[in-house]
């Protein structure tokens, strides 16, 4: 009888493994990937959802070969904590390396993040995002310029953003850099976006006019002012410095 029940369970054990779906994807433990960012943020009496309407709009992830030896690192943006950098170094284990490389995000509530070679040197650069915060400084955008890795393989960054006029402050969500007008040379769309209809286009008109005094050619479109409203600024980059800049407001919002 006992040989009968011993049977049965062992039918029944090889029928549930058996049965068990081969996924596309497997999950990778934090204890194994060592990744242990955490985008937390802490309400207070000034930064929550009813003062703030998108503080849960989350951050950006950029993945990039940042140091040249063919695996893809990664680089998460934070809003109220830390942006991270994650040293690829293969079987899906990686390396914090953010103090090192000098790519810790300021302080600042960071958004989207753009992973490109903006002076076509061979290395990845990063560009970030930044918003929220009513302080025109701490929304500045950051540019960090790869340098080049040390006798550790780890990349060093160069915050460049003013030097290549991409030191932003008008709440941005999104970069994206193409030759838009086919020069051989990287032009940069900017997607931004504010929860009050009553900042965003005075400050971009503002911010725009200012860069005209510089010797910048641009033109502003501004529309209704009921509702959230994203905007796009396009930037055009020649040389490591903006030749145009022009806002766009959609003509009609969702």
């Amino acid at each position: 009888m006992n040989k009968i029940y011993f049977s049965l369970l062992l039918l029944l054990s090889t029928t549930l493994f058996s049965c068990k779906k081969h996924t596309l994807f497997e999950q990778i433990s934090s204890s194994h990937s060592g990744i242990h960012f955490n985008n937390q943020i802490i309400e207070n009496d000034s930064i929550n959802p009813l003062d703030v309407t998108n503080i849960y709009n989350g951050g950006g992830v950029g993945v990039g070969d940042f140091n040249n030896d063919g695996l893809l690192d990664i680089y998460f943006t934070g809003n109220m904590v830390s942006n991270k950098l994650y040293l690829n170094k293969g079987d899906f284990k990686f390396e914090d390396v953010t103090d090192k490389a000098g790519v810790g995000g300021m302080g600042r509530w960071g958004r989207g993040v753009s992973v490109v070679d903006i002076n076509n040197d061979g290395l990845m650069d990063i560009y970030v995002c930044n918003t929220i915060y009513p302080d025109s400084t701490r929304r500045r955008n950051l540019l960090y310029v790869n340098q080049g890795g040390d006798k550790d393989g780890v990349p060093h960054f160069k915050e460049m953003a003013t030097e290549y006029g991409l030191d932003l402050t008008a709440l941005s969500t999104m970069a994206s850099f193409f030759d838009y007008d086919n020069d051989g040379d990287l032009d940069m769309y900017l997607t931004v976006n504010s929860a009050s209809s009553s900042i965003i286009p005075i400050y971009l008109v503002q911010e725009i006019k200012h860069r005209n005094t510089a010797g910048v050619n641009s033109s502003v479109t501004t529309g209704t002012r009921n509702c959230i409203m994203p905007f796009f600024i396009m930037f055009q980059i020649k040389r490591g410095s903006v030749l145009m800049a022009s806002v766009t407001a959609p003509q009609r919002w969702i």
